[in-house]
């Protein structure tokens, strides 16, 4: 039974660890398009569609990726409760 456990930990553990490196990742892509997208309207007097387009496409990626890490985190918190 001790073993399991041990397993269970050190498989969580990894798990976390790589979720790390991927919200870590991730933050700084985030960082990247707050930039990007704050420049936007102070570069132009007008936003072509084209840019427009690309705003809610990584508008729409970003709540994806969210829903994804939250997920995941949620799947290790339940894993967690079960040890």
């Amino acid at each position: 039974m001790k073993k399991k456990n041990s397993n269970e930990i050190r498989e969580l553990k990894l798990k976390v660890l790589r979720l790390y490196d991927e919200f870590a990742q991730f933050s700084d892509q985030c960082a990247f398009l707050c930039d990007s997208f704050a420049a936007i309207p102070a570069q132009q007097e007008f936003i072509e569609l084209e840019t427009i387009g690309g705003i809610n496409f990584y508008s729409r990626w970003l709540k994806t990726r969210l829903l994804e890490i939250k997920n995941e985190l949620r799947k290790i918190h339940e894993q967690l409760r079960e040890i």
